[in-house]
């Protein structure tokens, strides 16, 4: 009886240390964003350019959102933003003068919650051709999906492309995410009308 019972206690030592080596594997492997960055860190710099605002689609998303009591606002341009890859231990800086800023403020409270207005941001990163925005879209939407999309906060986030615009929508609650989803939708399913003579 003692060596069974000396049997199951090695046994239950030998079950616990493997747990917490996976449990070690899977810290490492999953970052957080407070854990960067560290040593091994890299380092991915994104390069925007100012090119020709897309003004047709600009004025048809104020449109729409003037119809539903919002008010679009051009914040102060930014120079530079970073997100983080959690997966690959990635910190990405967007940088270069093809960063704009907007901030969409509803003028209606929410039926739920009185003196509580609807709010999002709008940034733009501009690229010189559409290829190079699908390329720097993507890599952006992989870091914002690191981590459970946890990496780089817990603001509800949405990134869409329009030709050689990547739009980022974020808004400050989760109540407001059916704005920046309808809103990138419509961003990202404009279409410029070509008119035929």
């Amino acid at each position: 009886m003692k060596e069974i019972f000396l049997l199951l206690i090695v046994f239950c030592f030998i079950s616990c240390k493997n747990t917490n080596e996976n449990d070690l594997e899977t810290e490492k492997k999953y970052l957080g964003f407070e854990d960067m960055p560290n040593r091994e860190t890299k380092y991915k710099k994104v390069l925007t350019e100012n090119s020709a605002d897309n003004l047709k689609l600009f004025n048809a998303l104020k449109s729409k959102l003037e119809k539903a009591s919002f008010k679009l606002t051009k914040q102060k341009d930014i120079r530079k933003l970073s997100f983080n890859d959690c997966e690959d231990n990635l910190i990405i800086s967007i940088d270069g003068n093809g960063i704009r800023q907007y901030y969409a403020r509803s003028h209606k409270s929410e039926k739920a919650l009185k003196n509580t207005y609807a709010d999002f941001s709008i940034w733009v990163y501009e690229f010189s051709t559409p290829k190079i925005a699908k390329q720097n879209y993507d890599l952006l939407e992989k870091a914002f999906n690191s981590k459970g999309r946890f990496c780089n906060g817990k603001a509800p986030e949405k990134l869409v492309i329009n030709g050689n615009e990547v739009f980022h929508l974020s808004t400050r609650a989760e109540m407001f995410r059916t704005y920046t989803e309808k809103y990138g939708e419509i961003i990202k399913n404009y279409q410029l009308r070509k008119v035929f003579l």
